[in-house]
C-alpha cells in the first residue's frame, strides 16, 4: 500500500514539474518590424508581455490577456474581458460591456 502511494506521489511530483508556465526569452533580431500602418483597428502598437518586440495591439472580438498576458492587450477605449470563470485568455470587448475595465 505505502509503495503504490509512494508511487502515486512520484507520479503527481514529475508530471507537475512538466507543466510551466511560458517564460520570456527576448532575442531582438528576432522581432518583426510592426508600423502602425500594418495593424488593423485604430493602427496601436504594443510592446509584448516581454517589452522585447512591439505588436499589434488587438481589436475587438480579437483574444487577448491568457497566461502572463501572452495572448495580446487591447487597444484603447477595449477591455479584456473573459467568457467564463477562468482566469485563462479572454476576448476584447468596448468597455463598459459588463463593468469590467481590464486591459
Amino acid at each position: 500500500m505505502k509503495s503504490a502511494l509512494l508511487l502515486a506521489f512520484v507520479t503527481l511530483v514529475v508530471f507537475c514539474s512538466g507543466l510551466t508556465a511560458p517564460a520570456c526569452v527576448c532575442d531582438r533580431r528576432e522581432c518583426e518590424i510592426v508600423n502602425e500602418v500594418d495593424c488593423p483597428g485604430q493602427g496601436i502598437v504594443v510592446w509584448d508581455p516581454c517589452k522585447c518586440c512591439q505588436e499589434c495591439a488587438k481589436t475587438e472580438g480579437e483574444p487577448c490577456g491568457g497566461e502572463l498576458g501572452f495572448s495580446g492587450t487591447c487597444e484603447p477605449g477595449l477591455s479584456c474581458q473573459q467568457p467564463g470563470r477562468t482566469p485563462a485568455e479572454g476576448t476584447c470587448r468596448p468597455i463598459g460591456l459588463d463593468g469590467d475595465g481590464d486591459t
